[in-house]
């Protein structure tokens, strides 16, 4: 019966992450073509990079805290005393480190402005580093409520920002307003969100203590290279196609990038998902069960990936005809290539965070540096020869080796055998049926 009572609560809750990462999906769809038409792909160009800059700077502004807070709310989730000095020293922590980091920053940016790829970049990343503290602190908190498995609200939360973005945008391109005065929607979104959070979540909190602090630092300063590293890899295309290629190739390739990442919101949600229930039982000693639930969402994974992919070209072909410039449709080719390595993402997206949650954060930072330096020298190398098509190429190659890296280091740390639980057991269900 309990079992039967995970599997629904583990389906709810992905339900609710999926709802709201398929609305933050068609916000950043409607947004794209709204910046593209209205500002142009150079336009588009600016805000991709601008945005991108944003998102790794807010990540090194939380200082790996946000995964901590996650991590433990889910170790320590029966013990309430806990629970609220787990909460508010991440708070406190995160926004003393989120102001400083974003004061050093704004000096750095007005001593060095021509240290991003074009001024219209600087100017849109000045006035987002305003935003900084306010995002750094409501990531923190929604990850402390994913830890607890409270997904309702962290969807909502999720949900409520793109939709005061996305209505901004609407508005901002009806007037005829500068792209610029897009940035300032993000510091109105942040600031109003913390306001509410900190409403929801007022009654996790207690007086701060040392000790939890020594924990989230020390938790934090072991993952914070291997978040930034990831992420770094993850926008480094757009940033990169910026400084070699100009605004509008970076535009160009941000809007199809956006297509083949879309198709990962139903394994970012599993993950997110997937991450509490994991930690639960590998604290609690229950590899079995561990292999027996990652098989099982595998196979989710796997029975969906033909279909949901067919489903996402059809749509981009669809969309872009109607709604985008001709030359948006000559970028196809590109998403044909990079779904062939996100696809691999999608059938091990779930499980790619498991290091993480086992506190093994030394080995998963090698493990992210490895695939970041070789998707880094080959989108540089890839990008000066072949304009952006090389960048999918790139990132094609750089995700087939995420996937052999994860059976790779999951077998020497964690001794899960992921391809012989995943690939292998598929394929011999398969035999034995026939």
């Amino acid at each position: 019966m309990i079992k039967i009572l995970t599997q629904i609560k583990f389906v709810k809750d992905s339900f609710w992450t999926i709802c709201s990462l398929v609305f933050v999906s068609v916000s950043g769809l409607i947004i794209n073509s709204i910046i593209g038409i209205r500002y142009n792909a150079e336009g588009l160009g600016i805000f991709n990079q601008s945005l991108s800059i944003y998102l790794l700077l807010t990540l090194l502004s939380n200082f790996g805290i946000q995964t901590s807070a996650q991590k433990h709310a889910s170790q320590y989730s029966n013990e309430p005393k806990k629970l609220r000095q787990i909460f508010s020293n991440s708070v406190v922590l995160t926004g003393l480190i989120s102001i400083v980091f974003t004061l050093v920053i704004v000096l750095i940016l007005n001593v060095f402005p021509r240290i991003l790829s074009s001024m219209d970049v600087f100017h849109f990343v000045k006035i987002l580093c305003f935003a900084l503290p306010f995002f750094s602190l409501n990531k923190t908190i929604n990850n402390y409520l994913a830890g607890l498995r409270l997904f309702k609200v962290y969807s909502g939360v999720r949900i409520l920002r793109w939709l005061f973005i996305l209505s901004g945008i609407i508005f901002i391109s009806s007037i005829n307003a500068s792209l610029n005065t897009v940035a300032f929607l993000f510091i109105f979104t942040e600031t109003v969100l913390f306001f509410l959070l900190m409403m929801r979540c007022k009654s996790y909190w207690t007086k701060p203590g040392l000790e939890w602090i020594r924990i989230h630092l020390k938790f934090g300063l072991k993952n914070i290279m291997a978040e930034f590293v990831s992420t770094f890899n993850t926008h480094m295309p757009i940033l990169v196609i910026g400084y070699v290629s100009g605004d509008a190739a970076s535009g160009y390739f941000a809007y199809i990038l956006f297509f083949a990442r879309s198709v990962l919101m139903i394994p970012g949600a599993l993950q997110k998902n997937f991450n509490p229930i994991f930690t639960k039982l590998w604290y609690s000693n229950s590899v079995e069960e561990v292999k027996e639930k990652i098989f099982k969402v595998f196979r989710v994974c796997f029975i969906s990936l033909i279909p949901v992919f067919l489903l996402f070209y059809l749509f981009f072909f669809t969309y872009t005809y109607l709604f985008m410039p001709s030359e948006y449709l000559d970028l196809s080719i590109l998403l044909m290539i990079l779904f062939l390595g996100v696809g691999t993402t999608y059938l091990f997206g779930p499980f790619s965070t498991l290091l993480i949650m086992s506190g093994d954060l030394y080995t998963n930072l090698l493990r992210v540096s490895i695939i970041t330096i070789t998707n880094f020298i080959l989108t540089l190398v890839l990008v000066w020869q072949f304009d952006y098509t090389g960048a999918a190429y790139a990132i094609t190659t750089s995700l087939f080796l995420e996937m052999f890296l994860l059976d790779v280091f999951y077998r020497r740390k964690l001794g899960i055998k992921l391809f012989k639980i995943t690939f292998f057991q598929i394929a011999g269900n398969y035999y034995n049926k026939s």
